[in-house]
């Protein structure tokens, strides 16, 4: 391993020797001449060529030698944009004041905990550590296994907006595909962030699984676009295994949950963000950027789900109604994140549902057990669709599915039955979404 980077450091330093002799011994380059045109000079100073001198000579000396800088080196390639801090400093200040600061974060099973746990996730871990350094913070902690940004997006209001975050924290890059529906979703839940009431700083953080899969690549064009503070662990930890000084396993105990350590390390590179915008200059204001990257159709969704023991007909949530529950009575089937559910309990009565917008989603809970039934989807009684909740990845999570798109919004009334062959099988709903493009 040391002498592949020593063999890097040379062949660095012996290049970057060559353009110094390019320049030594002459006060002047000359260029080819292209075409029989004349030949242009470009003079070139002792002062000039003192600073590339010194230029080259600090890029060959702060290469990294000893494990310690090859760890700060990596915890500063982490930090893949700053951004715009003024929300961010913002924050900084009034936890300073003493007043409380709340933090959420939301994402998928690596921001629930999977590998650390409740207290040592790196979600908790940046609270506490935010909580050192600035004052006072109620965490919240909106991380659900198994879900990508097109469920987020759907319970972003409930789960986060609702109780006035300060700081949002969103991950999502290895449980999002690269799909439209995908880039539409997460440019939507940002979007849907940064216009919350209570302004808060919205900061982007991309991990990445053993294969070296992430989504960050489009997730990177909508943070610059909107010009937000980014994180990268994938950036931070690629070249640490490419160039063994880690393996994956030091980081994870599977493929795709970061370890204990692994956690400490995220947490270790959103304290780098912290410090890096406490000490940069506060921008005069954040404003939000006209125009969008992919899309943001699913801005304004909103969730509705049953609550358990009480009567849900006309239940209404943002632009959804249950307007008859039909073979579907209320039921305790639940699934992380998601309490109480529409169950169907024999019967072809159809469950009716009025949306107002321009898509609906129904979030159902799926597995691979056989005795997971399928469901049919009416739309002013046209059949549109059949959701099967029994599908060989599933394992018992929340999954949605969008039914519908259109380009702006209408009045729909939406009918759900139970498919031909599942009379006798468990369907179990768990909520419905909408949201409205004018």
């Amino acid at each position: 391993m040391k002498r592949k980077t020593e063999r890097k450091i040379f062949c660095k330093t012996a290049a970057l020797a060559a353009a110094m002799l390019m320049l030594s011994g002459c006060g002047a380059q000359e260029t080819m001449p292209a075409d029989g045109q004349e030949t242009e000079t470009e003079n070139i100073t002792l002062e000039e060529q003192k600073k590339i001198s010194d230029d080259i000579s600090e890029e060959i000396t702060k290469q990294p030698e000893t494990e310690e800088e090859f760890h700060a080196a990596m915890v500063e390639r982490s930090l893949y944009s700053l951004g715009n801090t003024k929300r961010l400093k913002e924050k900084f200040l009034k936890a300073r004041d003493g007043e409380e600061v709340t933090i959420a974060y939301i994402g998928g099973s690596i921001t629930e905990g999977i590998g650390g746990g409740n207290d040592g996730c790196y979600a908790k871990l940046s609270a506490d550590m935010f909580a050192d350094k600035f004052g006072k913070v109620n965490y919240i902690n909106a991380g659900l296994s198994g879900t990508p940004s097109n469920l987020g997006v759907l319970r972003l209001q409930r789960d986060v907006l609702d109780n006035s975050p300060d700081i949002i924290f969103v991950e999502f890059a290895v449980n999002d595909g690269q799909d439209k529906i995908a880039k539409e979703s997460y440019e939507s839940l940002v979007k849907a962030a940064l216009e919350a009431e209570s302004e808060p700083a919205v900061i982007l953080l991309f991990n990445v699984i053993e294969s070296g899969y992430s989504a960050q690549e489009h997730m990177k064009q909508i943070g610059t676009f909107y010009d937000l503070p980014m994180i990268s662990a994938a950036d931070a930890l690629t070249p640490e295994f490419e160039e063994g000084r880690m393996t994956w396993k030091d980081y994870s105990g599977d493929q795709s949950h970061p370890n204990k350590y692994g956690h400490g390390l995220l947490c270790e590179f959103i304290e780098y963000l912290y410090d890096k915008a406490d000490a940069a200059d506060t921008p005069e204001a954040y404003e939000i950027k006209p125009g969008e990257v992919f899309g943001s159709p699913y801005a304004n969704a909103r969730l509705l789900t049953p609550l358990y023991g009480e009567d849900c007909v006309d239940c209404i949530g943002g632009n959804v109604a249950v307007r008859d529950m039909g073979a579907f009575a209320m039921g305790n089937g639940s699934s992380s994140g998601f309490t109480g559910c529409w169950q169907y309990g024999g019967g072809d009565e159809p469950m009716k549902i009025h949306v107002s917008g321009s898509s609906f989603f129904v979030i159902y809970k799926r597995d691979n057990k056989e005795e997971r039934g399928a469901f049919d989807v009416y739309l002013n009684g046209e059949k549109l669709t059949t959701v099967n909740t029994c599908q060989k990845d599933g394992w018992g999570e929340a999954f949605s599915q969008q039914i519908i798109k259109f380009q702006t919004s209408k009045e729909m009334d939406f009918e759900i039955r139970p498919s031909e062959g599942s009379e006798d099988k468990t369907i179990e709903i768990l909520g419905f979404a909408a949201a409205g493009k004018e």
